[in-house]
Order: structure tokens, then C-alpha cells, then sequence
């Protein structure tokens, strides 16, 4: 009996050892397409901004908590230029505007970081009271990247004037989070 105890071990890994080996079988059928992934759309929110010599002509507004922006995303700002009632009808247009005045030229620009937007005043003369901006409407669209580079249009977003233009680009409705 001790020998069979003794080579026991033995007699289960050469069992094993003979098993694993040889050639693998028949590859089976592929099975189903899994669901695709969530898509991440643009989406828009909007708010006031005022740009007068007390804040510098300069207004920083904390991007939404519910988007998470990354460095290769794209942001867009449009400005309220107009609102039609007849045809209720919002007029947006893309910063940034160049405006020419009697003292030079003044632009309404904007930049973007990973937690906040920027909207500013720039001109090629000193800014003054009578420069500024009071309660402007700005609506800032996110649009990530893979999101972008799905729709092979990435280099035509510059070339936007107007978020109707921006959504009949991207193919989709924006969505707006307030």
C-alpha cells in the first residue's frame, strides 16, 4: 500500500502531462456582436456673462460637473446675437467677433481648459467703460473627441458661423444641459 501512496503524485501528473498535450481542436463559431458601447454626445449649457472693467473684461464660467472634458475635446461658444418673435427664433453666433469701432478693433474671443470657460475682451487700444458688455448669453458646446473623429468633419467645426450650422454638421441635436 505505501507504494502505491508513494507514486501516486507521480501517476496523476504524467496523467495530466498527457492530457494537456497534443493539438488543439476545431475553432468554434463566432458568437453575436455584443452591444456597442455608450456614445458620448455633444451637449451644450448656456449662461450670462458680463465683461466691464471691474472683472477685466474677462468672465470664467465652471464647465458643468456632468461633462467631463478631456484635452483632445473641442469646445465651441456662441453668443445670443438676435431674437426674432415673429418666427421665435434665436440667433447664435460663433465667437470670436470682430467688431470695428472709431478707436480700433475689438474682439470678443473665448478660451476653454478642462474646468472652465473663458470669455474676454481683446482690442488693439486701451478698453474703457464704454467697452464692455453687460448679461451677454453664451452657450458653450462640448464636443469630445471621439465623438468628433467619428464624424471625419473635425477641420470644418472652425468654419461654423452658427449652432444650427454646428448641429446639421455633427448630424445630431445638441443637448442642452440647463
Amino acid at each position: 500500500m505505501k507504494n502505491y501512496i508513494i507514486y501516486f503524485p507521480a501517476f496523476v501528473f504524467i496523467l495530466f502531462s498527457l492530457t494537456s498535450c497534443g493539438d488543439r481542436g476545431p475553432t468554434g463559431p463566432e458568437g453575436p456582436q455584443g452591444p456597442p458601447g455608450p456614445e458620448i454626445l455633444p451637449v451644450s449649457f448656456e449662461f450670462n456673462a458680463t465683461l466691464n472693467q471691474q472683472n477685466e473684461f474677462q468672465h470664467f464660467q465652471e464647465i458643468p460637473s456632468q461633462i467631463e472634458v478631456l484635452e483632445q475635446d473641442v469646445m465651441l461658444a456662441f453668443i445670443l446675437e438676435d431674437y426674432i418673435p415673429e418666427d421665435d427664433l434665436e440667433v447664435w453666433r460663433k465667437l470670436p467677433i470682430t467688431e470695428f469701432n472709431s478707436q480700433g478693433t475689438l474682439l470678443i474671443d473665448y478660451d476653454f481648459t478642462l474646468i472652465d470657460v473663458r470669455i474676454f475682451l481683446d482690442a488693439n487700444y486701451n478698453l474703457g467703460a464704454n467697452d464692455g458688455f453687460e448679461d451677454v448669453l453664451i452657450r458653450a458646446v462640448h464636443i469630445p473627441a471621439d465623438f468628433a473623429a467619428k464624424s471625419q468633419k473635425v477641420d470644418t467645426f472652425l468654419s461654423v458661423e452658427t449652432f444650427n450650422e454646428l448641429e446639421q454638421l455633427l448630424g445630431v441635436e445638441v443637448k442642452r444641459l440647463n
